[in-house]
């Protein structure tokens, strides 16, 4: 390929939309093996002869390699292509998988979890990067919006699948469901996923490689803009958190519980379908659109702390918030990384880092500090608003240039 870039075996190249649905169902699979294996921990916790802490750690050890994998594999997409570290990345998290579904004690899940986790992770990085690694200048937004609503389905209907699942074949059948998925990806991709990694390949050894995250985050407008980002996450995380307590002091059944939580998650989804509309007709109110439903979700969900548990007024202001990550999240990457394209893998790394990092560190905090359920939604707020805050900060850091 033109620019020194490594292609490794046949691949015919698919069309856009239809390689972007690809890479997002494979990106996804890092989010399904989350989401989909939250109602069954308790069976997995016994089935393996751990407590309900360990149990946890089946979820916390999955999300501290789902951040560290990122810094490890964004370099090596950058010098040796996006195309192979994917196909490595299926091969691990199907080896990871496969270790999960045998597992009979703690210490072989979490190990398992481990492996899975990292191979996840490459799929994040070299996803987002081949989603914009075609786009024209400043189109950034449009892909990673369509990758993201891809992606974006597995928490909107996971947990209700693994449920069902876990209760006609045990929480085992997940893992052989999530390892059959992981199959049918891995026999895809390399008849659809052509190379995209754009340049001559560059070596990096540690020194050049702390370099480079150096440069990526001190890029005018960068940490900024991905603080921002792990803000609304951490917003996020801090709601599941909370939540399950306000909807029970609302009288929610645990069946309105599940069409809330769907509810919320296709709000995020229809946010992220927007995107592109919204770049064709007008560009230009993108931003302003994703501020105004993030800004007013916000103000809602702090009326509603401070009124009591209140099941419309939380929905309303979830969705309102939900509505504006969907369309803000794929603009704020492409913001990051649209004026340093020939370090789009590093960049986008560190986003992911950040977010994932952040979130949990946000939430984990939340909960821990806050004295109540009550105030743990009014930190969501006023999470939000900062974010907000950041954003603007961000633009007026990186001056005049492209948007996304």
């Amino acid at each position: 390929m033109a620019g020194g870039s490594l292609t490794i075996g046949p691949a015919r190249a698919s069309s856009g939309t239809g390689r972007l649905i690809l890479l997002g169902a494979i990106t996804a699979l890092g989010s399904l093996a989350i989401q989909i294996i939250v109602p069954a921990l308790p069976q997995l916790a016994q089935g393996i002869d751990a407590s309900a802490a360990g149990g946890q750690l089946v979820i916390s050890v999955y999300l501290v390699a789902l951040a560290l994998g990122q810094l490890v594999w964004a370099p090596i997409a950058d010098f040796h292509g996006r195309r192979p570290v994917l196909l490595a990345g299926i091969v691990i998290f199907l080896i990871g998988t496969l270790v999960c579904a045998v597992a009979g004690d703690l210490a072989t899940m979490l190990l398992g979890r481990a492996i899975q986790s990292v191979g996840a992770s490459s799929s994040l990085v070299t996803g987002r990067a081949m989603a914009t690694d075609t786009a024209p200048a400043g189109k950034a937004a449009a892909p990673l919006a369509i990758l993201t609503s891809v992606t974006l389905i597995s928490p909107a209907l996971a947990p209700a699948v693994g449920g069902a699942i876990t209760s006609i074949g045990g929480w085992r059948a997940l893992f052989w469901i999530l390892a059959a998925l992981t199959l049918i990806g891995g026999m895809l991709a390399p008849r659809m996923l052509p190379e995209t990694r754009p340049g001559d390949r560059v070596p990096q050894n540690p020194r050049r490689l702390i370099g480079t995250y150096w440069r990526v985050a001190r890029h005018g407008g960068y940490l900024p803009l991905a603080a921002s980002n792990a803000l609304i996450s951490g917003g996020f995380y801090t709601f599941l958190a909370a939540s399950p307590f306000v909807l029970e002091a609302a009288g929610a059944t645990p069946a309105l519980a599940g069409l809330f939580y769907s509810g919320v998650a296709c709000a995020i989804i229809g946010g992220t379908l927007c995107v592109p509309v919204i770049l064709r007709r007008w560009p230009t109110r993108l931003k302003t659109g994703g501020s105004l439903a993030l800004g007013t979700g916000g103000l809602a969900v702090l009326a509603v702390a401070a009124t009591g548990a209140n099941l419309v007024g939380l929905f309303v202001s979830m969705a309102l918030i939900a509505f504006g990550a969907g369309l803000t999240g794929p603009a704020l990457l492409a913001e990051a990384i649209e004026r340093q394209r020939e370090r789009a893998s590093v960049a986008t790394s560190l986003f992911g880092t950040m977010q994932m990092g952040g979130a949990a560190l946000i939430s984990t905090a939340a909960v821990r500090l806050a004295p109540g359920p009550q105030l743990e939604l009014a930190l969501i707020g006023v999470l939000v608003w900062l974010a907000l805050a950041l954003r603007a900060w961000a633009g007026n850091a990186a001056g005049a240039g492209p948007t996304a």
